[in-house]
């Protein structure tokens, strides 16, 4: 294994690497499930083992173990902290103000959330048990940061945004359907790729998320796809189907480098403290929604995304256009997928980010079960969770985080807050601090 190890570093290391620093990969099989474990392969996924299984992928999935070259030192705390019992958001269920413990533990199910202000960290709030150094894997959260990646591939010509899928992903050159449709769309999550509940039900199969794979891997799965019908509208956005795996193809493909070494680079763009995991297919190809941070390392994405924004002229994690893009409404025309509809009636989606409503300059990574990235550009605030939620998303959940959103961004920075609507720019009533 040590071996193997170091020859993959070796490999990611002559790449036209994203960091300057090798990391340390080490690649990983799940070790043998035994009768005695309650939580399996067949239900690690499942509503009530998610707090578990979503923490411990290693033990269920193949995968590449990423450690950073040189940890980031951890962030110091500001001088004031926010009091969870004083501190009362709106709870959507009932309209009345509670405190934020209470949402974060009712509502949400939060597991652990790391709020920074200003690059300082004003929250750490922790579940029994959690541990926020612990990669933790944020499934269709993946997505943003693979268009992300695809977006600074493009800023650096490394590839153009009008070719077609087929060409960006010249495996997939005799597939008709995908000659027709541009790079640009599927960063975009709006391809119009239709994908039946057989589809759905297959790919996670061959990926290797639940059983029932014949072990070829998703990629060869995809290969063999006979039809790739279409539609138009709301049915023609991805969340979280098959589509995203052709997303990490083409991301792959731009920066001719494998998913892990993707992960090196980022983690020196994020200023990483702890180690990640990529899992893996059957086949040992990295997966779409496999990308596991710690809460920390999330968090630092977005402080890393204030950063493109606030410093332009500096290499980072990416363009300072495609931040000031995702920070602003969508075209009012472009449809939201139904499942974000609950942040704001007026909530639009871009780049599978969404922009919570409202004239500010906020963009959200809404991930599954609660796990989120919100980012306040007005306040530098940046608002990490992640949750175990019975649902993958429910209206009262993302009404939820909504809600603390507004509450917690503003504070410590003037304007001193915003009211229920947020982007008015009226005075929000006492914080009970």
């Amino acid at each position: 294994m040590q071996t193997r190890s170091l020859i993959l570093s070796a490999l990611f290391a002559s790449a036209p690497a994203l960091a300057a620093e090798p990391c340390l990969l080490t690649p990983g099989q799940p070790p043998a499930a035994t009768g005695q474990q309650s939580v399996s392969p067949d239900n690690w996924l499942n509503p009530g083992y998610l707090r578990f299984g979503l923490s411990q992928v290693p033990r269920f999935m193949p995968g590449v173990r990423v450690q950073p070259a040189t940890p980031a030192p951890a962030r110091a705390a500001a001088a004031t902290q926010i009091d969870l019992d004083r501190v009362t958001p709106f709870d959507p269920a009932d309209d009345t103000r509670k405190p934020l413990r209470f949402l974060l533990d009712n509502r949400i199910d939060a597991d652990g959330v790391q709020v920074l202000h200003r690059g300082r960290l004003v929250l750490d709030y922790r579940r029994s048990g959690f541990d926020p150094a612990q990669p933790r894997l944020l499934l269709e959260a993946t997505r943003p940061v693979l268009a992300m990646l695809l977006a600074r591939a493009a800023a650096e010509g490394r590839v153009a945004r009008e070719k077609s899928i087929s060409r960006v992903i010249p495996e997939l050159a005799d597939t008709r359907e995908l000659a027709k449709l541009s790079l640009q769309r599927l960063i975009d999550g709006r391809t119009g790729l239709q994908w039946s509940a057989s589809d759905s039900r297959q790919w996670q199969q061959e990926a290797g998320w639940t059983p029932g794979g014949n072990g070829a891997g998703v990629r060869a799965w995809l290969d063999a796809r006979k039809q790739w019908p279409r539609s138009r509208g709301e049915d023609g956005l991805d969340l979280a189907g098959p589509e995203g795996e052709l997303l990490l193809w083409a991301t792959e493909n731009a920066w001719k480098q494998p998913a892990p070494a993707l992960l090196c680079g980022l983690q020196k763009s994020i200023r990483a403290r702890d180690p990640a995991f990529w899992a893996s297919d059957p086949a040992g190809t990295a997966l779409a929604d496999g990308l596991a941070l710690s809460l920390g390392d999330f968090a630092n994405l977005g402080q890393a995304l204030l950063d493109a924004r606030n410093q332009p002229g500096r290499r980072g994690l990416v363009p300072a256009g495609f931040v000031d893009t995702v920070a602003t409404p969508a075209n009012p025309d472009a449809t939201t997928p139904a499942a974000l509809r609950g942040l704001a009636s007026d909530a639009s989606w871009q780049y599978r980010i969404a922009h919570p409503g409202g004239r500010g300059h906020h963009m959200a990574i809404i991930g599954a079960y609660g796990t989120s990235l919100y980012v306040d550009f007005d306040h530098g605030t940046v608002i990490a969770v992640f949750a175990s939620h019975a649902a993958r998303h429910s209206p009262l959940l993302l009404a939820s985080l909504r809600n603390v959103w507004d509450e917690i961004a503003p504070m410590g920075s003037p304007p001193a807050g915003r009211s229920r609507n947020a982007g008015t720019n009226q005075p929000a009533p006492p914080l009970g601090r």
